[in-house]
């Protein structure tokens, strides 16, 4: 409820590292969970996220995100309209 009565949180550690350490930083988690997880999961799991990506669903949610969003919105309603 009223937040802007709470205490602004302090700055932290990565507020105060250069944009080259926080590079750094992030490459060796990503080595760490790299080891920790493993190349062949890995693969599966990019696997898993391309096939999504390619699906059929995912290919039209972009078709429409490109086109005339009025258009769209028409369409909807009168499909949602003709409905018994």
């Amino acid at each position: 409820m009223f937040t802007f009565w709470k205490k602004k949180p302090q700055p932290t550690e990565t507020a105060k590292m250069s944009r080259a350490e926080i590079l750094a930083q992030a490459k060796l988690n990503a080595a760490s969970a790299r080891a920790e997880i493993g190349d062949e999961t890995l693969d599966k799991i990019k696997e898993a996220m391309m096939r999504k990506q390619n699906s059929d669903f995912e290919k039209a949610k972009q078709s429409i995100k490109t086109m005339d969003q009025d258009k769209v919105r028409d369409h909807l309603s009168l499909w949602l309209n003709d409905k018994p």
